[in-house]
């Protein structure tokens, strides 16, 4: 068995890598948020707001002229809004500590390049990853929130949970592969992959929903929500009706869970995990469907959404990277490779 020192490389990868996960779904709650209270161009310009890399708190801070130079951004008119500048600001602090974060999680992950790549080239995808959904929020901004340039971005967050789930799950091995290897048929992985089809499917109809919501509010200047719901195209029925699919399929995943003993290990906790967020979703869905669409379960339900995603792929990383071909299932890369089998 490994020492206590020769955990620690892999230790202090875990603890960042759930740390950046974390943060992740922070950023996607405060991206839903700035889409909720319609902060997406409380910043006219990028990287900057209104020209300054610390945004006025109000309009006096601002040149005299900056209605003609941010008038084709929707301010020819519109009032300046403190609130919803620094809403959108602190999304673009949260996205650029996250940056930060995954650069140090890279710089762990390096320790694992010769013995363990897939951890390091994983970790730097994701690096990758935030890069690119950082430059798509700059379009989001340069197309003055094109509806299709938002749904990129926000799809782009989950390329970015998906490599740091992959990566930290990789690393982490060791605790749980003696639990779940050779337990469940092969049939269960691929209802998973079923699964988190389906859920990708609720999720672009759920997008197209979105942008529907985002050009009915423009129209209306954010007010007469009671009269968006008559609104919206015929798809939100079926994006309502699909979740109970969606339920069907994780409650048949959590029984198969339980019938295999593995209730107590890390897939039937993650599976217990997963049905409460369905149900959450839905209850979320809910209420955005039967009170007028209150801007708090907006953000809220994004964010579900993620997490719902997140713990499917999660429990796939630990099937995938459980079935090693070599056999070889180590906590750090000072761990003798023959160490775990």
């Amino acid at each position: 068995m490994p020492n206590s020192s020769a955990r620690e490389p892999a230790g202090s990868l875990q603890t960042l890598g759930w740390v950046a996960i974390t943060a992740v779904y922070f950023l996607i709650l405060v991206g839903g948020t700035v889409r909720a209270t319609g902060a997406g161009m409380g910043c006219p310009d990028w990287p900057l707001c209104f020209g300054q890399w610390i945004p006025p708190v109000h309009e006096s801070q601002l040149p005299s002229n900056w209605r003609e130079i941010y008038a084709n951004r929707g301010y020819a008119t519109a009032p300046f809004d403190a609130t919803k500048t620094w809403i959108e600001y602190i999304n673009r602090l949260v996205g650029a500590s996250i940056g930060l974060l995954i650069i140090a999680f890279v710089a762990v992950c390096s320790r694992y390049r010769r013995i363990d790549p897939p951890v390091f080239w994983v970790a730097v995808i994701a690096l990758i990853a935030v890069g690119f959904n950082g430059w798509l929020g700059s379009q989001v901004v340069s197309s003055n929130l094109k509806p299709v340039v938002i749904s990129l971005h926000m799809a782009g967050a989950f390329f970015v949970q998906m490599a740091l789930i992959y990566a930290t799950t990789r690393a982490s091995r060791a605790g749980f592969v003696a639990e779940v290897r050779g337990v469940l048929p092969t049939w269960f992985r691929n209802l998973l992959l079923f699964t988190m089809g389906a859920l990708i499917v609720q999720i672009i109809l759920g997008l197209q929903i979105r942008e529907s919501i985002d050009w009915i509010s423009r129209s209306m200047t954010g007010a007469e929500r009671d009269q968006w719901i008559a609104l919206v195209p015929q798809i939100f029925y079926v994006h309502r009706s699909f979740s109970w699919v969606i339920l069907g399929l994780a409650c048949l995943l959590v029984w198969k869970i339980f019938k295999s003993r593995l209730r107590r290990t890390l897939l039937g906790r993650s599976a217990m995990v997963l049905v409460g967020l369905i149900v959450f979703e839905m209850l979320l869905g809910g209420a955005l469907n039967h009170l007028d669409f209150p801007a708090v379960a907006q953000p809220l339900h994004l964010l579900a959404a993620h997490l719902i995603f997140g713990v499917l792929w999660f429990q796939w990383c630990v099937l995938s990277v459980s079935r090693d071909p070599a056999g070889t299932v180590f906590s750090s890369p000072t761990t003798n490779r023959n160490s775990y089998v």
